[in-house]
């Protein structure tokens, strides 16, 4: 009996161990089905590369892996996986996966592989330590990346074209302004003594023909150096060294004395220049001697482009918190495709390049004057009828007033 109790005993003790056994093996079964179906899971749905990689081989790959290597998944499982990437990366990459799994670096790293049709492709790639079957694995996700890198290198191409080109633009431009200061200086030094003594046989001559040919000699003088000191500004705007030196201005007195100043040449073409300013201007913020230039390059060129007995209007309001400028021709007026250009530098009318002299400068000057004021510029013509070019110059505001008050009352102070 003593016996039969012990080996009952030991029964039951060997049925519990073998239900122990059979749970455990079900917990494990179910275990192993879970992680099947998971890696079944990750192998057909996954949007990106993912396998696993335990005692230095491909334990695990997904389609999208197998899609970017090329390779089969027999042929890729229980190989080693550096043999994929290009042999110059392979030690950055085994170095950055180690990091990665000490938890030393966060961020993914890109490097190359080889795939099964002979092509470099860039991967970008991130691993972390698993447990796979009971024993320590590594887990990683990788995306091809070549596309990305290839636009990256593509781009930065495109930077370093641009920069070269933007380089060769900036030396042309100085050297072409360089040679504008010393085409200005070699002419304006020449120019000096025919302007002086030019003024003095104007001053001296009262006889023909000599006086007429002094005349024309001071006129074509006076002519020439205006054009180099429109060549110097336009050279001045182009490397932002042009200044403006804006303050309250009353501007009537100063569009009449221009007016005065024009009345001669005008009505010695044949012409009239008719006066449209009003009672009283606004006051604007502008530089007078600037402001000067625009309206005698405005009205010299619509001089030009008038017939003889044709009529040019100096005209001015307020529009807008603005003061706007105008000199009307009655000329032949420009086409309208010639109006997108006109102030454009050396741009002349087709029509006009070969009966009228000039560089085409001054337009392209009055244009940039006009905006380093604040204004802006522009024309309304139709063939046939003439042409208006008009500009705007800002008022003088309150704070400005102030300001030009206070320095009015200290210029006048120091002038005692």
């Amino acid at each position: 009996m003593k016996d039969e109790r012990k080996t009952k005993k030991k029964l039951i003790e060997e049925v519990a161990e073998l239900r122990r056994q059979v749970a455990e093996f079900e917990k494990s079964e179910s275990q192993r089905r879970q992680e099947e179906e998971l890696l079944h899971i990750f192998r057909i749905s996954s949007p990106i590369g993912l396998f696993i990689i335990q005692d230095g081989k491909f334990q695990f790959i997904n389609d999208e892996f197998r899609k970017v290597t090329g390779g089969r998944v027999g042929e890729l499982l229980g190989t080693n996986p550096m043999e994929r990437v290009l042999p110059e990366d392979r030690e950055m990459v085994r170095e950055e996966a180690i990091k990665m799994l000490k938890a030393e670096r966060s961020s993914p790293y890109r490097y190359r592989i080889v795939n099964q049709d002979g092509q470099t492709r860039w991967m970008f790639e991130g691993v972390v330590s698993v447990q796979y079957r009971g024993r320590r694995a590594v887990l990683g996700h990788s995306m091809d990346i070549t596309e990305r890198v290839e636009a990256e290198a593509k781009l930065q191409r495109l930077y370093e074209q641009e920069r070269e080109l933007r380089q060769e633009l900036e030396t042309e431009v100085q050297r072409r302004i360089e040679f504008t200061r010393a085409l200005v200086h070699e002419l304006k030094t020449p120019l000096t003594p025919v302007l002086s003594s030019s003024d003095l046989l104007l001053a001296e001559l009262h006889e023909e023909p000599w006086l007429s040919i002094a005349r024309n000699i001071n006129r074509g003088a006076a002519n020439l150096s205006k054009r180099i000191d429109d060549l110097l500004d336009l050279a001045r705007v182009e490397i932002g060294t042009l200044k403006v030196n804006p303050k309250r201005l009353d501007p009537q007195p100063l569009l009449r004395a221009i007016a005065d100043d024009m009345t001669a040449m005008i009505s010695g073409n044949g012409q009239s220049l008719v006066l449209d300013l009003g009672f009283s201007l606004p006051p604007v913020w502008a530089d007078e001697e600037r402001l000067r230039q625009v309206v005698l390059n405005l009205l010299i060129n619509a001089s030009k482009f008038t017939p003889e007995g044709g009529m040019i209007t100096l005209r001015a309001r307020e529009k807008d918190a603005t003061l706007v400028v105008e000199v009307q021709d009655t000329g032949n007026g420009i086409p309208e495709e010639e109006q997108q250009r006109i102030f454009q530098p050396y741009h002349r009318q087709v029509s006009d390049r070969e009966h009228l002299s000039g560089l085409g400068l001054g337009l392209a000057l009055c244009k940039n004057l006009v905006e380093l004021q604040g204004g802006k510029i522009w024309v309304e013509s139709q063939v046939g009828k003439g042409s208006t070019f008009g500009f705007s110059l800002p008022l003088v505001a309150a704070s400005q007033q102030k300001e030009g008050s206070k320095q009015g009352v200290t210029d006048e102070g120091s002038s005692h």
